[in-house]
């Protein structure tokens, strides 16, 4: 039985091909001067709010389907810093640039013509999959997409949607909040091997892009951060 949760069409809401960049963003297959500035303030706002000397920025790029022609309606612009990350701070610094991306993205609500922007800081040696890496800072592609198209079976990403949907669900049942990182953590890592084994349509990628769209994610992170909260208060007396 399809969840209730969704709609036909499920892919639709992960992915769509198109034989252009995205206009509101692109003109010429280059990213919009306007918008190109715009994203230069972000990401020194970013850099500026992550508060640590010596950043070694190396780059500032976006990639995602809005840096492709796999873009929807849901999509997000997805702006990185590339930074170097001595081995000797990668334990302190990974999960300290993990903890500032979320909480500037939790506190901020910044749209470029509508469309959200989520900062990310990302290891200069980090390997990144996706059709389309364009460098804000030189103006310039680093891997120019090309128009795909992909055959992606609906009833597949149905059943990977609802298996994931299903630990999400159980998380935001949980008052723990080790039990509920946990899942988001699992989440994250079938993600990130789906991507690495079988790209970007694969099916873990669109079925977690498909949660993303109907705020599931979202949910996620915001009951994690409550939970934090909630073990981090103390109630008064009654």
């Amino acid at each position: 039985m399809y969840l209730k949760e969704f709609q036909e069409g499920i892919v639709d809401q992960a992915v769509q091909f198109h034989d252009q960049l995205n206009p509101l963003l692109f003109t010429n297959n280059k990213l919009n001067h306007l918008i190109r500035y715009k994203l230069l303030l972000i990401a020194e706002n970013f850099a500026k709010f992550i508060d640590i000397p010596n950043l070694r920025l190396r780059d500032i790029t976006i990639s995602g389907s809005n840096a492709a022609y796999t873009y929807t309606e849901h999509s997000d612009l997805d702006l990185h810093l590339i930074v170097d990350i001595p081995r000797a701070a990668e334990f302190h610094l990974k999960p300290l640039f993990d903890a500032k991306k979320n909480q500037y993205n939790f506190n901020h609500d910044i749209r470029i013509k509508g469309i959200d922007v989520e900062l990310y800081v990302q290891s200069s040696d980090e390997k990144h999959v996706s059709s389309g890496i364009y460098s804000v800072l030189d103006d310039q592609w680093i891997k120019e997409p090309a128009p795909v198209r992909a055959q992606i079976k609906d009833e597949d990403v149905e059943q990977k949607v609802e298996n994931y949907l299903n630990k999400i669900k159980l998380a935001l049942k949980s008052k723990d909040y080790d039990k509920a990182n946990s899942v988001k953590t699992e989440l994250s890592k079938l993600r990130r091997a789906g991507l690495e084994k079988t790209g970007e349509f694969g099916v873990e990628n669109i079925a977690f892009k498909v949660l993303r769209a109907q705020g599931w994610i979202d949910k996620l992170r915001q009951h994690l951060y409550d939970l934090e909260d909630r073990a981090l208060s103390l109630k008064e007396k009654t």
